[in-house]
């Protein structure tokens, strides 16, 4: 049967201080992908390389000045991280991570980044926890070095991806879609297609709307070559940075009804974590592994 496949992303032991981005669940959910869905080391693989060249097809010349020397500007403090050059250096390496999956995805049908999702990056300053765009990097990475030309971004985190939605507003061979909370960060830009939600929508209500977005989506955009799944699992009902009410199950429905539309239609699927803040790391990673079940389902399913 087919497996899922993994690429290694962030290092928990990154210094940020108190803050509430939880670094240890990448270690913890990597523990239950190897204990719970029995992930040998040749499931794992380690991010390539991403060159100088590679990032400023997105990032801005002063903007990359300002992280290679870890200056204190508008630009970078409005990251809400830590401007050092260890955790700068740490976000830059895990672009070579997100470049990954995405030729995962395009080689096998599926892949899983351990990380990623940084959607609110802009090409000229940070946003949001949010340094690089990672997946707008490694997308045009991609299609500098092989045949990619049509992308469909698909973010279902609690925040809007106003950093896809600006970066791509103009190209029209990429196509965004964002469903989130209405009322909640961050100063929303205009997707290809927008649905944001009042607070408290649960399950039923979220996932009727999301299939009948799905729809529109396919009608406005046929054929896309990928698909960037940014799966954030911030619309959870604990989650302490969102306002939505998705159990558990819902978030893992909506998984698997985003997975089995585009596998059983061969598309390729980059899956890439974005957020989560549960009230522990611990909680924050099962519904991410979460995640990774619903795509081992969907797989074993379509093979």
């Amino acid at each position: 049967m087919p497996e899922l496949e993994y690429v290694r992303g962030m290092e928990e032991s990154l210094d940020i201080g108190d803050h509430p981005f939880p670094l240890a669940k990448y270690s913890i959910l990597t523990r239950l992908l190897q204990e719970e869905l029995k992930a040998s080391e040749e499931h794992f693989h380690d991010p390539t390389e991403v060159s100088a060249e590679d990032i400023a097809r997105i990032h801005t010349p002063r903007y990359l000045s300002d992280l290679e020397q870890a200056r204190k500007t508008w630009a970078t403090t409005s990251s809400e991280l830590p401007v050092t050059r260890e955790v700068i250096s740490a976000f830059r390496r895990l672009l070579g991570a997100s470049a990954q999956t995405v030729r995962l995805a395009l080689d096998r049908g599926m892949g899983f980044c351990i990380g990623g999702g940084f959607h609110h990056a802009f090409p000229d300053h940070a946003e949001g926890f949010c340094y690089f765009h990672d997946m707008a990097i490694a997308v045009e990475k991609a299609r500098a070095e092989t045949d990619l030309e049509r992308v469909l971004f698909l973010d279902v985190d609690v925040h809007q991806g106003n950093g896809t939605a600006l970066i791509y507003k103009l190209d029209e061979d990429t196509f965004t879609y964002s469903i989130h909370q209405e009322h909640n960060y961050p100063l929303k830009q205009r997707s290809d297609l927008d649905t944001g939600l009042p607070d408290g929508v649960s399950d039923e209500e979220y996932l009727e709307r999301l299939g009948e977005d799905l729809d529109t989506v396919d009608e406005r955009f046929a054929d896309p070559q990928l698909v960037c799944y940014v799966a954030g699992v911030d619309p959870f009902l604990r989650d302490q940075l969102g306002g939505l009410a998705l159990t558990e199950e819902g978030l893992r429905r909506r998984d698997e009804l985003v997975f089995s539309r585009y596998r059983r239609a061969r598309v390729p699927v980059a899956i890439f974590l974005a957020g989560g803040y549960a009230g522990s790391a611990e909680e924050t990673a099962r519904l991410h592994f979460g995640t990774a079940q619903a795509a081992q389902d969907v797989l074993d399913q379509c093979r």
